[in-house]
């Protein structure tokens, strides 16, 4: 059921999870991706969130970087926590971007949409209801001039229903923490986006509040790299950046998102660990 773990280098060769790093240490950043469907780009084809910001660290610093991405479609935080370290540490990352929350923060209006104790089917690494070609299909569909009425009939619906968030929040926000402590308990650095955009006002205001939570979260936490994509993306139009679902990001949003990404790493590697030096075949 599980996405498998998929090395990509951004420079030089892979190199299998767990071999000595000694040789290579001072000179090629790890960086491992960790979440729901869109750390992968998904439902787009290459240039999703994650690669992009691979890319752009690559470029900032002139260094070679080191990839690895697990994708869990459709998982919540609380599901999705504790397969971090089985399928992510062995890999040793510098940092592990985490994109969980934009299901969480998710008030679907069909019940279908909500995962189940057993969790919808993975296939390709991500979540599926009935033939995952249709799905692919529907949420591939870019934003038209009539997405903005489809985004505002869910957000009425949600209104006259009072839908509450897939993952209460403060299941959410524990699951969250406990995966920060993880990674920092093994010096890794978690990079935590916050949830997207969402075309349905409804679900906006909802997950306004889950914003506010990582926030506090991450003033408490240093150790700890927050990424507000909700704020980034609120000064764009929503037609831009979302499919006609209202849910998944349109490859603008990903590219948005993933250069934040890519800026918040490098910044915070030149900061706090200036003996990462780059090597001289990538100056």
């Amino acid at each position: 059921m599980l996405h498998d773990l998929k090395d990509s280098a951004a420079g030089l060769g892979t190199k299998s999870p767990g071999a000595n790093r000694d040789q290579d240490e001072t000179s090629t950043l790890r960086i491992a991706g960790f979440g729901a469907c869109m750390i992968t780009g998904y439902p787009h084809q290459g240039a999703g969130l994650f690669e992009v910001a691979c890319e752009a660290v690559k470029q900032r610093l002139a260094i070679p970087v080191l990839s690895t991405v697990v994708s869990l479609g459709g998982f919540p935080a609380p599901r999705a926590e504790k397969y971090l370290r089985k399928k992510l540490f062995g890999f040793d990352p510098d940092y592990i971007v985490i994109q969980l929350g934009a299901t969480d923060a998710q008030c679907p209006i069909r019940a279908a949409s909500r995962p189940t104790n057993r969790g919808t089917p993975c296939i390709n690494g991500h979540s599926s209801v009935g033939s995952a070609n249709n799905a692919s299909s529907y949420h591939a569909q870019p934003a038209r001039a009539f997405s903005p009425l489809r985004w505002h009939l869910a957000s009425a619906i949600g209104h006259l229903r009072r839908i509450e968030p897939i993952t209460p929040l403060p299941s959410y926000v524990a699951a969250i923490l406990r995966m920060v402590e993880e990674c920092r308990s093994e010096d890794i650095r978690p990079v935590v986006l916050s949830p997207f955009a969402y075309g349905s006002g409804y679900t906006t205001k909802k997950a306004a509040a889950y914003v506010d939570a990582l926030r506090e979260l991450h003033r408490k936490s240093q150790d700890m790299i927050f990424v507000d994509c909700f704020g980034l993306l609120g000064g764009v139009p929503k037609i831009r950046i979302l499919q006609h679902d209202g849910f998944h990001l349109s490859p603008l949003g990903h590219n948005i998102v993933g250069q934040a990404v890519g800026k918040a790493i490098a910044e915070d590697l030149m900061k706090t660990r200036a003996g990462f030096q780059p090597s001289r075949s990538s100056a």
